[in-house]
């Protein structure tokens, strides 16, 4: 079989995960001064001469197995109590080799991953929390950092060690992992450890275990993908030796045209693999979750999605494919996932409201049993990504696991959050919860950063003031005598002073976005669509970007073709119940007539409504009709104006389309 150099490189990985079984061998999540899970099974794992029996003895226990065909053995402890007594664990062939391991505790332990802000270590943070790290070892609090490294098969080993918390081996290791295992280990008193595996700038992608994604119907096209081109599946297996066999016949092709001098055919090309790499699909996951597993762990503290800005609700769909797929492969169903909230930062005025919508997704993803969001709404840098004070958010994460995990009594653990609104005649009232103690200001400043808006969806600054007996905030403004929506810290730059007595920020919301009363939520967001008549000047893009700017990028257009009609179509990705539409056009061009029509199979549709619109007039026009299942959404242009302004009167032009559905 003849390989390329890439498929000979994939095949070089794949050996390396597989281990010399010639003694008996611990993984390096086993090292001298591991910790070890509490109050539940140990899985203790390694490699040995296949057949051999393999004993492994701890705190009093003695487990024993037999190393299977490929070397690889797993026994699992008894849950133990927690001790800080260092003591020994070993594990031993009959009659032979034996490892010994010293100094292992038993208490907590948490993994810690991310992207950059969680990779950011100890000696760049603030100054504050450099301080604090000097002060002295953390006796309790262990570390190991698993290095960074791609893989398209998951591998078995890593190198690491575990160290203890002292001011010079913290330097280097995740600040925000660092100040949450240290809060745990202060408050709780028994010994944590943290396993960091984190890389700057990673997509969600590679971080996922594949298992994630199933039972999920939205992602079930990327399941679907991923499976067909990841190393390792059912899948792909099955394509690789289709192509072996393709491969076969291909050479008797080859040497027989080499024989008779004649053209030699073109080789098959190998199925396609994912992208690997730390900001592509696939490999993180392999080369620096799946060493772990299926080591005891209490649950998981996460810090990404700043490479990930733009996808809104998509983003919380991959987070519970994260979530599930790594519950799952720890076995534990039940296993806390905590996750910080990003920070404002300015990625541009092209990009404003992209943050937005992740922050909406990243509070979508609380829905998700065993969850908590630490929001750092108030400690961030809109001109850095990366904020320094890392010390509070590690603080924050563990608010929630104090709660929520461990059931310590009297920890507030969230800022405030909306909860609803409702329109008092020229003002709006907004009610939150997770303020029990009370809304203040951290200023002393009237709250700012609110804004409401008429039925024109035009907001304007709103002055805000705090209700004496109750989480209510009240918000009037001039420009808006008739005001029916509002929004809060609804930039990518904000920095509101909101927060409750107990000092916790309160997060971002827009009382019609995801959900519009009504209307429902909006299913065509960040969709797919194709156009009959596609514009080459750059206004192809923008239909369903939730951006209703008229210009290049944020608005969309078809090309300027003379025949009409013309259409644009959007793809659901399946068929889902629909009950409304909104669209509009912006304030120039021709656009005169719109027809929507309705299809759940992509042949046949119907007309659901239409509008005739001014020309060179910015308008929005809503439809609402009965709940159907709907999977494409067209707009069809069958006419326009006269030449209005310097637009050609063939451009079709659209502000936006939404499809609405109802909220589960």
């Amino acid at each position: 079989m003849i390989l390329s150099s890439r498929r000979l490189l994939i095949l070089a990985l794949a050996a390396l995960s597989v281990p010399a079984a010639a003694e008996v061998r611990l993984p390096k999540v086993f090292t001298n001064g591991a910790v070890l899970q509490r109050d539940r099974a140990v899985p203790v794992w390694g490699f040995a001469e296949p057949g051999k029996k393999v004993i492994v003895r701890f705190a009093g226990q003695e487990k024993s197995t037999q190393a299977a065909g490929d070397g690889k053995w797993r026994v699992d402890l008894d849950a133990m109590s927690a001790s800080s007594e260092g003591r020994t664990l070993e594990a031993a062939e009959e009659n032979g080799h034996r490892v010994e391991l010293t100094d292992v505790l038993v208490g907590e332990v948490w993994l810690a991953s991310g992207q950059s802000n969680m990779e950011w270590p100890v000696n760049v943070t603030r100054q504050e929390d450099q301080d604090i790290a000097k002060t002295g070892p953390v006796p309790l609090l262990r570390i190991i950092t698993v290095p960074k490294k791609v893989s398209p098969y998951r591998l078995d080993d890593f190198e690491g060690k575990w160290e203890p918390a002292t001011p010079e081996s913290v330097q280097g290791f995740s600040a925000v992992a660092y100040f949450f295992g240290r809060c745990l280990t202060e408050e709780l008193g028994i010994p944590v450890g943290m396993i960091h595996s984190s890389w700057g700038g990673s997509r969600i992608e590679p971080w996922l275990a594949d298992e994630g994604l199933a039972d999920i119907p939205d992602l079930k096209e990327m399941k679907d993908f991923r499976e067909a081109r990841t190393p390792g599946t059912d899948k792909y297996n099955e394509a690789f030796v289709r192509h072996l066999a393709s491969t076969r016949a291909w050479l008797e092709l080859a040497e027989r045209a080499v024989k008779e001098q004649a053209p030699v055919p073109s080789q098959p090309p190998a199925p396609p693999i994912l992208p690997i790499g730390s900001n592509q699909a696939l490999g993180t996951y392999q080369a620096m979750i799946h060493p772990l597993v299926p080591y005891g762990l209490r649950g998981f503290i996460w810090y990404q999605g700043e490479s990930n800005v733009g996808e809104d609700l998509l983003y919380t769909l991959k987070m519970e494919a994260l979530i599930k797929g790594w519950r799952q492969q720890f076995n534990s169903p039940d296993a806390p996932f905590l996750f910080t909230q990003l920070a404002p930062n300015n990625y541009g005025p092209e990009r404003e409201g992209a943050l937005q919508g992740l922050w909406i997704a990243q509070q979508e993803a609380l829905k998700i049993p065993h969850t908590g969001m630490a929001v750092t709404m108030d400690i961030g840098n809109p001109a850095d990504i990366h904020p320094r004070n890392k010390s509070e958010v590690g603080h924050r994460l563990s608010l929630w696991a104090l709660a929520d995990t461990y059931g310590k009594p009297g920890i507030v653990k969230s800022g405030p959050v909306f909860e609803g609104f409702e329109v008092a005649g020229d003002a709006i009232k907004v009610r939150f919860k997770d303020a029990a103690s009370g809304l203040v200001t951290r200023d002393q400043q009237p709250p700012n950063s609110f804004e409401v808006a008429g039925a024109d969806w035009v907001f304007k600054p709103a002055t805000a003031e705090i209700s004496p007996n109750e989480p209510v905030v009240t918000l009037k403004s001039a420009e808006v005598p008739n005001p029916v929506m509002a929004r809060f810290a609804w930039s990518q730059v904000a920095q509101p002073n909101l927060m409750n007595k107990d000092g916790l920020p309160a997060s971002a919301f827009h009382t019609h976005w995801p959900d519009e009363p009504g209307m429902g939520r909006n299913l065509a967001r960040q969709k797919p669509y194709t156009s009959s008549d596609p514009n080459p000047h750059g206004w192809n893009t923008g239909l369903t970007d939730g951006n209703w700017r008229g210009a290049a990028g944020t608005c969309f257009a078809t090309g300027s073709a003379p025949a009409f009609p013309k259409h644009v179509t959007i793809d659901l990705g399946r068929a889902r119940d629909v009950q409304g539409v909104r669209f509009g056009i912006p304030g120039f061009g021709s656009t005169k007539t719109v027809v929507i029509s309705l299809s759940e199979n992509g042949d046949e549709f119907q007309e659901a409504g239409r509008q005739e619109f001014a020309g060179k007039t910015e308008t929005r026009h809503e439809l609402r009709f009965d709940k159907r299942p709907v999977r494409y959404v067209r707009a069809t242009f069958p006419d326009h104006h006269p030449k209005q302004d310097n637009f050609d009167e063939n451009f079709s032009f659209l502000s936006e389309l939404e499809v609405y559905g109802p909220v589960k």
